[in-house]
This record gives C-alpha cells, sequence and structure tokens, in this order.
C-alpha cells in the first residue's frame, strides 16, 4: 500500500475505534472555593466572617451586611453531602428539598418572631431557574421585618440565602439585588 493511501487507511480505522465520547465536565465545586468567589461587596452589602456551618456540614457560611444604623443583614450557606453531586438549578429533589426546609425554619413561631410568606419567584428572571426564592415579612418582637430566603443547587452542592431587615420605606437595602449579585458571582468561574 502506498504511503498516502495507509494513512488514509489508518485515520478511516482510528475514527471507527475512538472512545467513547466522554461526559461533559462536572461543575462540582468545594464549598470554600465557591466561597472565595463571593465579592467583598454585593448590591450594598459588605461581605463579613467566613465560617464553618453551624450543623456540622462540610459547608461555609458567609456574613454580609449594609452599613448604617438601620441595617440589613444577610448570609449565604454553601455546603455539599459527601460523594452527592448536585444538578445545578432549582429544579432536582434535593434542591427543593433545601428550599422547602429554609421556608420552614423562617416561618416557625419561635418567640418573639412571627413571619408570613409574601411570595415566591425564581432568579434568574430569564433563563432557567437556579434558585428559588421567598420573599418573608413579619415581626421580632415590636419591631416589622422582612426579607428573602433563597435555595438551589450551585456548583454540585447546595446554595441558601437569607436576608432580614426592618421594614422600612423605602427598604434599607434590595434583597433581590443581592441574590442576584450572589448568584452571579457563583456561576463565574
Amino acid at each position: 500500500m502506498r504511503p498516502g493511501r495507509a494513512a488514509i487507511a489508518a485515520a478511516l480505522l482510528l475514527a471507527g475505534c475512538q472512545m467513547p465520547a466522554q461526559p461533559p465536565a462536572s461543575t462540582a465545586a468545594a464549598p470554600v472555593d465557591l466561597a472565595a468567589r463571593l465579592p467583598e461587596e454585593a448590591a450594598g452589602f459588605l461581605r463579613g466572617a467566613t465560617t464553618s456551618l453551624p450543623r456540622g456540614e462540610a459547608g461555609r457560611e458567609i456574613g454580609y451586611r449594609t452599613p448604617g444604623l438601620i441595617a440589613a443583614g444577610a448570609t449565604v450557606e454553601l455546603y455539599r453531602q459527601p460523594g452527592v453531586t448536585l444538578p445545578e438549578g432549582a429544579g432536582s429533589a434535593d434542591a427543593e428539598a433545601a428550599f422547602n426546609e429554609l421556608v420552614q425554619e423562617a416561618l416557625r413561631p419561635v418567640p418573639p418572631r412571627r413571619m408570613r410568606e409574601e411570595g415566591r419567584f425564581t432568579l434568574p428572571s430569564r433563563g432557567p431557574a437556579l434558585l428559588r426564592c421567598a420573599e418573608i415579612s413579619g415581626s421580632y418582637g415590636r419591631e416589622r421585618v422582612q426579607g428573602l430566603v433563597c435555595a438551589g443547587a450551585m456548583g454540585g452542592g447546595v446554595l441558601r440565602l437569607r436576608v432580614a431587615m426592618p421594614r422600612r420605606e423605602p427598604p434599607p437595602a434590595d434583597a433581590r439585588a443581592f441574590a442576584s449579585a450572589i448568584l452571579a458571582a457563583l456561576r463565574t468561574p
């Protein structure tokens, strides 16, 4: 066989014996790596301390707060179950369970707290839902408060986000803008 034809035959033979296509690379990331992506400032909230999760899960809790006398506070929790990689978004059973648990925690009557759910939405507002959110309001003692809780799967694990602030007009912060900024930061590699 001539050298040109041998090369063509070898290429055709190799083409028929290619390795099976590999699945797309996993988007899994350790909570500590995701926490490193979070900004120092997000929609007027300033980043505070990063701590281990209080429940003993392998994860991180990152605090945020607005400056000023009438402040809003927020926490971002990132955690992964060992050996489990969740599909990104709000649609999986695990993401739904994380959201339902977060809403139940926020609404659980604990004296002097009384809260109620005001409405639900997903983020981002266009495209596939990555976070499921609930707006909440009520009181801590005599102080009227409002807030937001969101959850979804990000980086193979769970993202939970809480925002709480006094109920004022205008509000001391934009909770939706904060949640959107956190989501955008985590989606940027």
